[in-house]
This record gives C-alpha cells, structure tokens and sequence, in this order.
C-alpha cells in the first residue's frame, strides 16, 4: 500500500505531537511524526511506502525539498502547500488506486477522489496507527520452543519412510 500524508493535518490527531505543536516546537513534532510512521512501516504485516508531504521547510533556512528518512519519503513544500506536492504526487502516480491519500482537507480529499486515489481523514488514520502500534506487542510465535521428538517417535517416524521406500 502506498499512503501518501498531509502531515500537519495528521500530527494535530497525535496527543502527544499535538503538544508540540502547541508549545512551538515544530521540528519535535515533526521527527516524531516521521519517528511514528517509521514504527508503523515496521510494524504493519504488508508492504507500506510511505510519502509525507510538510508544508514549508524542514527547518528555518533550510533548502532541503525531499529526503528519505528510516525507509520513509519526506517532501517539504518550501513556499508552495503540501497540499499543491499531494496534488502533483496524485498526478504523477502511475496507479493512483493503490495510494491512499491521508488529508482531513476537503480539496485534497475532493482532488484524490478525482484522481481514483482511496481517501482517509487525518482522524480515522490516527485511530487506525494506534491501533496498529497498540497491537504490535510481542510477537506471538517468539518463545515458544520447538515441539520436542522422543527416542519412540522418531523410531515410529523412520519406520514410516522405510515403508513408503518399498
């Protein structure tokens, strides 16, 4: 699955992100985003390419307009919106169907829908990753210890192949 993401829309549906914003500290909110979609990549049992699209830069005086970061793509819109890069993105996807498009924005709701690209609200993605992170926990298999064979069966198991030799 290919998500594309209106960051900002999404980082203010995250308590703790949320926070950050509110206190100024954008590049904390930030890294924590992108820290929380790295940790659902990882988590979720499919394939995720994962893009986030920030409105304006990376941080003050810088020029960086794309990166990867932990398997992720970051888009920083610089003067333009992340809303005009999710729109471009839209555009330029080979299969708009298989992305869907994270934006509580009408307009980029309305564009991806257009474009055949599936929708969520920045609402109903927040509930679906905590969920999916809530869930991540131990993994079930881990620990359990390999069925142990006695001297008996596998003298009953050898038997059997020998049989089906003849």
């Amino acid at each position: 699955m290919v998500l594309a993401i209106d960051a900002f829309n999404a980082i203010y549906k995250f308590d703790d992100l949320e926070d950050h914003m509110h206190r100024g500290q954008l590049e904390l909110a930030m890294t924590g985003f992108i820290r929380k979609m790295a940790a659902l990549k990882k988590t979720w049992k499919k394939p995720l390419d994962i893009h986030i699209f920030f409105d304006g830069k990376k941080k003050q005086g810088d020029d960086t307009d794309r990166e990867n970061v932990a398997g992720l793509k970051c888009y920083y819109s610089q003067d333009l919106s992340a809303d005009h890069l999710i729109k471009q993105f839209l555009i330029a996807c080979t299969s708009p169907g298989e992305v869907r498009t994270v934006s509580s924005d009408k307009q980029v709701q309305h564009f991806a829908k257009k474009s055949r690209s599936q929708v969520q609200s920045s609402e109903d993605f927040a509930k679906w990753v905590k969920e999916v992170l809530s869930n991540a926990g131990p993994d079930p298999e881990a620990g359990k210890e390999d069925p142990k064979m006695t001297p008996r069966d596998m003298a009953y198991w050898m038997d059997m192949f020998k049989k089906g030799d003849k």
